[in-house]
Order: structure tokens, then sequence, then C-alpha cells
């Protein structure tokens, strides 16, 4: 089963790049669990977050990944290996 990836509109270059390894991506608009939830803390903002059923869920909670400054390679090790970062 691939991993639900969601991400905001001005990510859609780094989603089609996930969609074609395999990663299934969602958006805002979304209604369910995702795994990863993708932002670039320069241009997007994390009032989407309350959008998914398992961000709170302490047993399948997503994980949240800044894309800024990260090529595509460290966004999937990050997804994979649910590698968590400071947010500030």
């Amino acid at each position: 089963m691939p991993k639900v990836v969601a991400i905001p509109n001005n990510l859609e270059q780094i989603g089609r790049e996930l969609d074609a390894r395999g990663y299934e991506v969602v958006h805002d608009k979304y209604d369910g669990y995702v795994d990863a939830i993708l932002y670039d803390s320069r241009e997007s903002s994390l009032a989407y977050l309350n959008n998914y059923d398992n961000v709170l869920d302490m047993e399948r909670g997503a994980i949240v990944v800044d894309v800024h400054n990260k090529g595509l390679r460290d966004i999937i090790y990050a997804i994979e290996h649910r590698s968590y970062e400071g947010l500030f």
C-alpha cells in the first residue's frame, strides 16, 4: 500500500515527483489518514493540518515535513524513516 502524502497547492512539482515514485499524493480537501504532510516554511501555512484525521493520533500520527532547502531525496528519506526535525 503506498504512503499517503498531503501537499498544499504550491508544492505541485514535488507532488508530481512523489506520485511518479508511487506515493499517493492528496491535497487539503482530502478526508482521511495521511502518512506525511509537506509544507514549505517560506510559503505555506500549517493551518490545513486539522483537515486530516490522524494529525494528533499518537499511534498513526502523520509526520510534518518542511521541504524548504530539501531535495527530493531528503523529503523521501523523511517520509520513509519518519525522521523529525525542529519546527523552529
